[in-house]
Order: C-alpha cells, then sequence, then structure tokens
C-alpha cells in the first residue's frame, strides 16, 4: 500500500515536471489550468509556513509570480481572517505600548499605536 506522503511527493513532482516543461520568457504566460495547480499547491504550502522564495526554488517560479497568483487569483480567498493575540509570558497588554502588524501577504509594520493600527486594518480593509 503507498504511503500518502509518497502520493503528495510524486503528485508535485509531477506539478515541477509541468511548470518545467513551459517555455519561459518576458511577455510569455503559463496556462490557467497549470497556474490554479501551482495556486492551490502554493497555498497549502504557505499554510504549513513556506516562505515565498522557498516556494520559488522548489516549483521553479519566480517568487513575486507566485505571490501574486496566491493572493490574486486564489479561489475563496477570504475576506476576513482569525487573528490571535500573544502576550510574552509576564507581559500585560498596555494601550501606549507600540503594536507591530503583520499582514497575511507579508508586510510588517512596527511601532503602531493601538489606535494607528485600528485605523490602518480598516482603511486596508
Amino acid at each position: 500500500m503507498r504511503s500518502a506522503r509518497s502520493t503528495v511527493d510524486r503528485a508535485f513532482e509531477k506539478l515541477r515536471r509541468a511548470v518545467a516543461r513551459i517555455e519561459r520568457g518576458r511577455g510569455r504566460r503559463y496556462p490557467k489550468a497549470l497556474r490554479e495547480r501551482v495556486t492551490r499547491w502554493a497555498c497549502v504550502r504557505r499554510q504549513q509556513g513556506a516562505r515565498w522564495h522557498q516556494l520559488s526554488r522548489e516549483i521553479g517560479i519566480s517568487a513575486e509570480s507566485l505571490r501574486r497568483w496566491v493572493v490574486l487569483e486564489a479561489p475563496g480567498a477570504p475576506a476576513l481572517v482569525p487573528v490571535e493575540v500573544v502576550a510574552q509570558a509576564g507581559e500585560r497588554f498596555a494601550a501606549d505600548r507600540p503594536l507591530c502588524l503583520v499582514m497575511r501577504v507579508g508586510h510588517r509594520i512596527e511601532g503602531l499605536s493601538l489606535a494607528d493600527a485600528i485605523e490602518l486594518v480598516r482603511v486596508l480593509g
């Protein structure tokens, strides 16, 4: 009986070979069906904690293309995502303490007041 891991590995290798067969160059486009397969794969890998450049090396597509496909073309991408606030051991929350906002697409903004963070999230949606 085949293990689930080896099935996943074979599926990835098949996807990677499909990507490698595509002629590349400025202005060339990947077929929509292949883009969708790569997007699904990248979404799963991102949920596992992989970074864009790591994914780029694994699949052979530029990190920026992968990021754009996932952010702009991911079907059913949620408008709202759960947020977890984690305090370090022994720390208490203080309203005047600078905050760090880390966005799902990878942007990190540090030194915000609570009011600034709320306004930024409201404006960016």
